[in-house]
């Protein structure tokens, strides 16, 4: 199917929403993807572009085999939509399963655990509060893009929707780069950065204890354990002993990372280095706030400051955008 008319074209292979990941590692694997567009909403589906238009086949088995179908011979007005990390299921917040044969459920998906969405605490550990309904614990291994996550989803957030984003970070050019991470959580972009961009070392600061621990099970993982430092604790203090280092800095906190501003750029070697940052900002308002940020970030580094580029990695809340700004410091 083509892309939007308005837009490049490209032949897309279509698939679930949950399978998007899975599927783009594979059409990357077996050299069939077009990596010069992203994937992109195609209805109730994503569509991933590829080099050639000869995937019809694989399109319709993944729609004879539609677990809609299998749901809806179990649950009467069965959920249309749903989340996989790893071998869990998570259902939307607010999904009623009390009277779910859960067990057929879970086999009706292909799935070992089932979960219930629910908001994100809003302290500064930011800790999953997902709910478990079918399974022993909340543990999973969650690949992604040819990288392993491993972590407990009742303990630690995990945004399914910035799968875009650790994707873009893990193609970035950072052979031999030193970076700081300064709000890593289980790794979500240093393990894309080790595992897939061949920096030489990411310094990751941390404040909850889950996610950190779950970050080393990830490094180990992954087999790069021996290229990143990690930094428990509130990174007002952590990142005050990195200075000078980085020839990149991860803003990766939403709504806002500006309390970690001036310490990023203390962070950066001395002839400068990228930002990237993160940011919710409204839909009409991004191209002033990039402008501001530019300015912002000139002024207080005393270098020049570029914006490389602007990232909208996804609809945060009705007309908020998650945005991601490639500001250059010179």
């Amino acid at each position: 199917c083509p892309l939007h008319a308005n837009m490049p074209t490209s032949y897309a292979f279509l698939c679930a929403r949950d399978e998007a990941s899975k599927e783009y590692d594979r059409l990357k694997h077996e050299g069939l993807l077009n990596s010069d567009l992203k994937p992109m909403p195609y209805g109730e589906h994503i569509a991933i572009p590829v080099k050639v238009g000869e995937l019809e086949l694989e399109f319709q088995t993944v729609e004879r085999n539609n677990p809609h179908d299998a749901l809806e011979e179990i649950l009467p007005n069965p959920p249309k939509k749903w989340e996989r990390l790893g071998d869990m299921v998570i259902f939307q917040q607010g999904t009623n399963t009390t009277n779910w044969p859960l067990a057929k459920v879970a086999a009706a998906l292909n799935c070992n655990r089932v979960a219930i969405q629910n908001e994100i605490d809003s302290d500064i550990t930011r800790k999953s509060q997902l709910e478990l309904v079918h399974g022993k614990d909340g543990w999973v291994v969650h690949r992604e893009n040819f990288v392993d996550y491993e972590f407990d989803a009742t303990q630690v957030m995990f945004s399914s929707g910035n799968v875009t984003e650790r994707r873009r970070m893990g193609e970035l050019q950072t052979k031999g780069e030193i970076i700081v991470d300064a709000f890593c959580g289980i790794g979500y972009y240093t393990l894309q950065f080790l595992a897939r961009g061949e920096a030489e070392h990411v310094h990751a600061c941390e404040i909850n204890p889950e996610s950190i621990f779950a970050l080393k099970k990830g490094l180990e993982r992954n087999g790069v354990s021996e290229k990143c430092t990690i930094y428990p604790g509130d990174n007002r203090q952590t990142m005050k002993g990195l200075q000078g280092i980085a020839d990149r800095v991860i803003l990766g906190l939403i709504p806002s990372s500006m309390n970690a501003w001036g310490l990023a750029i203390r962070c950066l070697k001395k002839s400068g280095g990228m930002l990237h940052i993160h940011m919710n900002v409204h839909e009409n308002e991004i191209e002033e706030w990039v402008e501001k940020t530019t300015e912002w970030f000139a002024t207080a580094s005393g270098k020049t400051a570029t914006a490389i580029h602007v990232e909208t990695v996804k609809k945060y809340s009705p007309h908020i955008m998650h945005v991601v700004l490639d500001l250059r410091i010179d």
